[in-house]
């Protein structure tokens, strides 16, 4: 059983890195078609830029200046081209090579018997079951300590109702034993001043 559940999980990984090598095959072959219309489009401007004749003598020199800059260009894009030429034929080969692929993988998956798919159900009904109870467990485990929080909560609140009432019973003390301080202090003031 455990034979069988590492070949499908080496065959789902092959699988999965198949695609991503066709997505990225996809990708390129779009760039290049992209890179490809943007050089043709240039290639375009500077064959109608070479096309043109100078009307005056003065402007014969920039002309020339543009000629040679046409040609320039024309190198670059025959260059380019050459390599668009060379990468649409590892593009088609490398299409190929990913259709071969497919087929062989789909031999594969349909090659499985159903005995290698119960394996793979009850693997995954009991990780499934697993799961359920774990969940099961962490909810009341929440629940439990939210219970804990509330009660703790509780305790805070009335403790600092406590504390407020005493600091209010202890701010009017302060007050009568300063009250009471300042009339012994002016009552012996007066005495002293009496005799």
């Amino acid at each position: 059983m455990l034979r069988n559940s590492i070949n499908t999980e080496r065959l789902l990984d092959i699988l999965h890195q198949e695609e991503i090598l066709c997505n990225s095959i996809e990708k390129s072959y779009n760039d290049l078609l992209q890179t490809s219309k943007e050089i043709e489009k240039r290639f375009t401007i500077i064959e109608e830029e070479n096309s043109l004749e100078p009307k005056e003598k003065g402007k014969a020199h920039k002309m020339r200046i543009l000629i040679y800059k046409g040609n320039e260009w024309k190198t670059r894009y025959e260059n380019q081209r050459e390599i668009n030429q060379q990468c649409k034929q590892q593009v088609n080969d490398l299409e190929e090579k990913l259709k071969d692929l497919k087929t062989k993988n789909r031999f594969v998956i349909k090659s499985t018997n159903n005995e290698q798919n119960e394996d793979i159900n009850l693997n995954l009904n009991f990780e499934k079951d697993q799961l359920i109870e774990l969940l099961l467990n962490l909810n009341w485990r929440i629940e439990q300590e939210l219970k804990t929080y509330h009660k703790a909560n509780e305790e805070r609140k009335s403790i600092q109702q406590e504390i407020h009432e005493t600091r209010i019973q202890v701010n009017e003390i302060k007050e009568k034993i300063d009250i009471k301080n300042h009339n012994e202090i002016s009552h012996s003031e007066r005495a002293n001043i009496s005799n």
